[in-house]
C-alpha cells in the first residue's frame, strides 16, 4: 500500500483556542498556545485517526453541568477526553490502541513573591487528566506538563508528532 506523503506546507493548519476540540483522519496540522489549560492528545497509529482539545478547567461535574448539555464540554479536561473517546470508539477504536500524551497545566498565576496565586487550576488539570488515564488504563507515550511558562504546541494528525516550544510571558 502506497501513501502519499503531504508536504508540510499543504498542510491543513487549525489554530485551537481555549475550549475547543479537533478530531479527525485528515493529515493536518493543529497549532495550540498553553498556560494553565490542558491539552490531550489522543492518536490511533494504525488509522492514522488524531484528536487533540484545549481543556480550560479540571471537572465539568464540579461546575454542575446539566446532564447531556454539549454547549461547553469541551471547556473540560474529564467531558473532553469522555468525548474523544467516544469519537474513537464510534468507528471501533478500542481505547486500548489509542496513544495518548499530554501537555500544559502550568503555573501561570503568582503573587509577587513568585509564589503560586490561590488554587492552582493547571495542577488540578493535569490531575485530572493523569487520573483519567490511569483509571481507564490509556497509554501514556508523552508528556511535557507544570512549571511555570507557557506552551505552543504543534500536533501532526497523521503522524501522531508533537512539537512543543515554551513561550514567555510578556509583561504589561
Amino acid at each position: 500500500m502506497h501513501r502519499r506523503v503531504v508536504p508540510v506546507q499543504e498542510l491543513t493548519t487549525i489554530y485551537l483556542k481555549p475550549g475547543e476540540m479537533h478530531f479527525g483522519t485528515e493529515a493536518a496540522r493543529v497549532i495550540t498556545v498553553l498556560g494553565s489549560c490542558v491539552s490531550v492528545i489522543m492518536f490511533h497509529r494504525h488509522t492514522k485517526t488524531g484528536a487533540i482539545c484545549h481543556a480550560v478547567m479540571p471537572d465539568s461535574d464540579a461546575m454542575n453541568i446539566r446532564k447531556g448539555a454539549r454547549r461547553d464540554i469541551f471547556q473540560y479536561v474529564d467531558s473532553s477526553m469522555a468525548w474523544m473517546l467516544a469519537q474513537f470508539a464510534k468507528i471501533g477504536i478500542k481505547s486500548a490502541d489509542i496513544e495518548v500524551k499530554i501537555f500544559g497545566g502550568s503555573e501561570m498565576f503568582t503573587d509577587n513573591r513568585g509564589r503560586t496565586a490561590g488554587i492552582s487550576v493547571g495542577r488540578k488539570n493535569v490531575e485530572t487528566a493523569m487520573k483519567l488515564i490511569r483509571d481507564l488504563n490509556l497509554k501514556l507515550k508523552a508528556w511535557n506538563i507544570g512549571g511555570n511558562k507557557g506552551r505552543k504546541v504543534i500536533f501532526y494528525t497523521d503522524t501522531g508528532e508533537v512539537y512543543t516550544k515554551f513561550v514567555n510571558k510578556v509583561e504589561p
